[in-house]
């Protein structure tokens, strides 16, 4: 049970900006592997609180406008972090082009004009999908989205490999992971129980996460955080578009 509140308030405090008020949390290989499995938890709970927020705002301004600043809000929640994924990929996949290293463009802090051009258009789309799914009321497709996304990490990256002291790696390491995947089902059940087209949704989600992966390792030749990050956030964009297309 401890290792399970360590990893919970451990991928609360790594994947989000809510703070955690936790003293001497104790990090392994354990750790990391309960951490994938509550990765969906932490998206459940981002998007529980933009729906909250929104059902705030509606009532003190233009739904369209309510809606445009939790979109925008949902983006913050988890400090842009996939957001600066995306712009270092792009740099990178551009740079590679000239025979540079991806990885080290990737790690570098400054960015390049293609990849702040890409990000910034990924995030008009991004937020104006999100403002439209809002505005809508379409809350549980929200929250799918945000679930689903997550959820594909614990059962698509054992197809892929990273460096031996990466945090997917350590966890990948352990034994127990097959069970996890097990207790993920719990996630799909509920959506199942609260949504609609959640087969389609659930299956288009796997598809597109192992996709757009796929490509940028056969591009890179690695995976890292920074290619998840930027999987995670087109598996989202492609998602709202065609579940609100759906539904509509």
């Amino acid at each position: 049970m401890k290792q399970l509140s360590n990893a919970f308030f451990f991928a609360l405090s790594y994947f989000s900006i809510i703070p955690v008020f936790v003293k001497n949390m104790q990090i392994n290989n354990e750790t990391y592997k309960y951490t994938l499995v509550l990765l969906p938890l932490v998206g459940a709970i981002l998007a529980s609180i933009v729906i909250g927020l929104n059902y705030l705002l509606v009532d003190f301004f233009h739904p369209l406008y309510a809606s445009f600043v939790c979109a925008v809000i949902y983006l913050a929640l988890y400090g842009f972090i996939h957001t600066e994924a995306i712009i270092d990929v792009v740099d990178a996949w551009f740079a590679s082009y000239s025979g540079k290293d991806a990885y080290k463009i990737m790690k570098e802090s400054t960015i390049g004009a293609i990849g702040a051009l890409y990000g910034f258009s990924f995030v008009l789309l991004k937020v104006g999908i999100i403002t439209y799914v809002l505005y809508e009321k379409q809350y549980i497709l929200f929250l799918l989205v945000c679930v689903f996304s997550r959820l594909n990490l614990i059962y698509l990256l054992g197809y892929f490999k990273f460096s031996k002291d990466s945090f997917l790696s350590l966890a990948f390491a352990n034994s127990g992971i097959f069970q996890l995947k097990l207790f993920a089902l719990i996630y799909v059940i509920i959506a199942f129980l609260i949504g609609t087209n959640v087969l389609v949704l659930f299956v288009l989600s796997l598809l597109s996460f192992y996709f757009v992966l796929k490509v940028l390792n056969n591009k890179f030749g690695f995976v890292n955080g920074d290619c998840l990050g930027f999987t995670l956030e087109h598996t989202e964009l492609i998602l709202l578009n065609i579940g609100l297309l759906l539904i509509l």
